[in-house]
């Protein structure tokens, strides 16, 4: 959706947003007021105090307050909360009485979030709430309302943006596709959508689409971009699937490097290391809850250099 950018001037950075931030996921709050998003967000600007956050959305309307790439203070976890330096926070408007303003608002906080969340190649468990940073009941009404119902407007929104992952084919097997994306690079492309965008790695995507000898040319990058437009970039190394219930799990390649470092040992073998999908991986392993501990780490490099380790 269109966002009304509103932002708070970069003399008052110190005040609102001290810290530069790389976003890793959203945090839903509600305002707990009946003001527009326009109020709400030139309230937070002329005050001076250390309440801040990134958008407020109303029945008409999302508004920014605050740079995407600046931390804000929402979450009420600290200066180093995780909340606080790596949220994206969005108020719902008008949760105090409610009503139609409300249930506007908060289909356009969904849409929002979603957006976001397309744009940056993140899946559901990127959603959260301020409850979960510091137990406040909050977002209050849309928690009254049930916060499940909420996650599943958002992925709704989600999926449209998306596109289907998964096209049937006519023989009864399904090809897997990447999500779609809209870039002029194919490196930046897959990067957005974390994928690791290696030239080794390209060169498997683009053997999997057809392209023979991939050199990285400008026309056979352009290939690739026109299929991933249009959510019809196969995946590297995909294999159709029956129905069948005994379908065997893909795993990494095996490591067989000296490194005790879980970031180098998935780059050796071509995969993106980076946090968001190391979380991912994580999750596909039994792990939840990820935040690279030292312990965590060792069992997926354990994992990998058994070559049990399964893809995300």
């Amino acid at each position: 959706m269109e966002i009304v950018k509103d932002l708070v001037s970069s003399s008052k950075y110190d005040i609102k947003c001290p810290y530069s931030m790389t976003p890793k996921f959203i945090v839903i709050h509600n305002t707990a007021n009946d003001a527009p998003a326009k109020n709400e967000i030139s309230y937070m600007k002329s005050n001076n105090n250390e309440v801040s956050f990134h958008f407020a959305v109303d029945d008409v309307e999302a508004r920014q307050g605050l740079p995407l790439d600046r931390n804000g203070w929402h979450a009420g976890d600290g200066g180093n909360g995780q909340g606080n330096r790596y949220g994206i926070a969005i108020e719902i408007c008008y949760s105090k009485s409610g009503g139609d303003k409300f249930t506007k608002a908060e289909k356009n906080a969904a849409k929002l979030a979603a957006q976001l969340m397309h744009e940056r190649g993140w899946d559901i468990s990127h959603l959260k709430k301020h409850q979960d940073f510091s137990n406040k009941y909050c977002p209050h009404r849309t928690l009254d309302l049930g916060w499940d119902r909420f996650k599943k407007m958002v992925q709704t929104e989600l999926n449209t943006l998306n596109g289907s992952t998964e096209k049937p084919s006519d023989t009864g097997t399904s090809t897997s596709y990447y999500k779609k994306f809209n870039s002029t690079s194919i490196v930046d492309g897959l990067k957005s959508i974390g994928v690791d965008s290696s030239f080794s790695n390209r060169e498997k995507i683009a053997k999997a689409n057809g392209i023979s000898n991939y050199s990285g040319s400008a026309s056979q990058n352009e290939k690739l971009l026109e299929l991933a437009r249009n959510g019809k970039l196969k995946k590297a190394g995909s294999t159709s699937t029956s129905g069948s219930s005994n379908a065997s799990t893909s795993y990494y390649k095996k490591y067989t490097g000296k490194s005790g470092s879980i970031v180098d040992a998935l780059k050796a073998i071509g995969v993106d290391s980076s946090y968001d999908y190391r979380k991912t991986i994580a999750k596909k392993n039994g792990i939840n809850n990820y935040s690279g501990t030292a312990s965590q780490n060792e069992k997926l490099l354990s994992l990998l250099k058994q070559g049990k380790l399964k893809k995300a």
